[in-house]
């Protein structure tokens, strides 16, 4: 036995682990998530690239480079996707998932996450390319069983071997699918359940590094790390599109935590969790080197993410083979829908009522008529950080649609007593910039209603005038009113926690891209004026 066990000591393993004097073993992972259709440059503020300048980042053919520039580097590195590869472009809304595989497929990837968006053409839109994919999907917290067109097309972990040593993957989806995307009867459980299921038996097989990939969100992933990563080492995140990063970021973009964040489960307090993302659309790529002792604990780390700007090459090569395909896209995007007699600027929409803003809200309601009752008086809003891009004077065409609503949001109506939306409206106006003139981040711009604001006046009683519609009648605290929103917004997005809260009754009626075209398409010419709907006073 004794003659056994110093032959498993000269490789440097018993029972799989490895031994004291093999020396520190680094783990060098590249990653990546919310990749959102960005097959061509893309900008900070925008999904495409409207100036051939330095403003153009990212781009598949970039990200195809520097993977391939660190795999050169560091050979044994591990490739992983965080999900959302799906919506985002136009490239995605033509092509769909076909033009998708077919260039995931070119980078050597070890495994993908799936993300909500992956859903958005349901079960029947997925499958197909989860078919096609060479590397594994990883979902441990989804549920199939009454889709059965998905089964067998993802696992719940993988194990993988780098340099000798076992590196166990388990993947994660949010739960939020069900209501963000389109997943028909799949069911998504419990991501913590999920975490410490998967890990407890990789940790039983003898995996003594585990990493979590998580479409799930920041908040989530530290939430997990804290209540269920006794056996995690790195979680790799995507989903909130968070930049963590070490410093200024050259972007110019928040920042929302260090590379990596550190957290402590609550079970085991020597033990500490590894929290990465890299924002997302291509704009920067994550570079994670950790080193381990012999069991397989953290000891040190190196790293931060790569910022994709035009001082990275694009790889020649796959920009041919996107070309054919960018033709396309191109040619679809420039496709007329209406026209509009004057320019609405998205930038305006941080003062107060902007054009740009009327037209959304105003569409969504005209839906909501349509997809119910002319008779019921409904209300919209839409947050000021969902208005992506501005529509210039002239012929208005299916690509600037996309550009001002790239996410193609679901919209639902909802019932919700007053008293919640006097508090959406109230917290509008928080947190701004500048007051005199008034410039905020979060402000709501509505339809179906009328508000005054003083904001000299403390947070949460800036509201001296509140009416429903053209009626001059005061809203009610206590009243049930009809209300239309992004999906995102009405589930709380933005802070805006209190149409979470009080909403009831929901239900889906189409995507924001769709409403718009169509309104566009039968109110063109489009002349749309400020109305005095929203008066900021300072």
């Amino acid at each position: 036995m004794l003659v056994v066990w110093y032959i498993l000591a000269i490789s440097g393993y018993v029972n799989g682990f490895a031994l004291p004097f093999e020396g520190l073993y680094k783990l060098d992972i590249i990653h990546y998530n919310d990749f959102h259709a960005r097959f061509e440059e893309t900008s900070v503020d925008t999904p495409s690239c409207r100036y051939n300048n330095n403003s153009c980042i990212g781009g598949f053919p970039r990200l195809y480079k520097e993977i391939h520039t660190l795999l050169e580097e560091k050979p044994n590195s591990i490739v992983l996707n965080a999900g959302d590869s799906f919506q985002g472009t136009y490239w995605y809304t033509l092509l769909k998932w076909n033009v998708t595989q077919e260039f995931m497929n070119l980078i050597p990837h070890d495994a993908h996450a799936l993300g909500n968006h992956e859903f958005d053409d349901g079960p029947e839109g997925l499958a197909p390319y989860l078919k096609a994919l060479k590397a594994p999907v990883l979902a441990a917290n989804m549920d199939v069983s009454e889709e059965p067109i998905l089964e067998g097309l993802f696992i719940p972990h993988i194990i993988l071997k780098r340099k000798g040593r076992k590196i166990g993957i388990i993947g994660l989806i949010t739960p939020d699918t069900a209501k963000l995307s389109s997943p028909g009867k799949v069911k998504f459980t419990d991501p913590k359940e999920a975490t410490r299921r998967e890990a407890e038996a990789l940790y039983r097989k003898g995996v003594d590094i585990i990493v979590l990939l998580s479409h799930c969100g920041f908040e989530s992933d530290k939430e997990i790390a804290r209540d269920a990563g006794e056996h995690i080492d790195i979680i790799v995140g995507g989903h909130s599109h968070s930049l963590l990063w070490n410093g200024k970021a050259p972007s110019g973009e928040v920042v929302e935590g260090p590379y990596p964040v550190f957290i402590e489960p609550t079970v085991d307090k020597d033990h500490e969790v590894l929290i990465v993302q890299a924002s997302a659309f291509t704009k920067y790529m994550g570079n994670l080197s950790v080193y381990f002792d012999f069991r397989g604990d953290y000891v040190k780390w190196e790293g931060n993410p790569l910022y994709l700007d035009r001082s990275i090459l694009e790889d020649q090569v796959i920009k041919e083979k996107l070309a054919p395909y960018a033709k396309r896209v191109h040619e679809a995007e420039n496709v007329p829908v209406g026209s509009t007699l004057n320019t609405m600027r998205f930038n305006d929409c941080v003062f107060g009522e902007c054009t740009i803003g009327n037209l959304l809200a105003d569409a969504m309601v005209e839906n909501a008529n349509n997809a119910t009752s002319k008779d019921i008086h409904y209300m919209s809003f839409i947050q000021r950080g969902n208005i992506k891009a501005s529509i210039m004077e002239g012929v208005v065409t299916a690509g600037s649609i996309f550009e001002l609503l790239p996410f193609n949001d679901r919209v639902e109506i909802f019932d919700i007593e007053g008293k919640y939306i006097r508090q959406a409206l109230e917290r509008s106006v928080i947190d701004a910039w500048a007051y005199d003139p008034f410039k905020g981040p979060w402000l709501l711009q509505i339809s179906g209603l009328r508000v005054t604001y003083n904001v000299s006046l403390p947070e949460n009683h800036r509201i001296t005038s509140l009416e429903i519609g053209d009626s001059k009648e005061p809203l009610d605290d206590s009243k049930i009113y009809h209300v239309t929103a992004p999906l995102y917004l009405a589930n709380g997005g933005d802070g805006f926690t209190m149409f979470k809260e009080g909403k009831h009754n929901e239900r889906d009626i189409g995507r924001d891209q769709k409403i718009v075209e169509e309104y566009i398409r039968s109110h063109s010419p489009l002349n749309i004026q400020l109305d005095g709907r929203v008066i900021i006073n300072s």
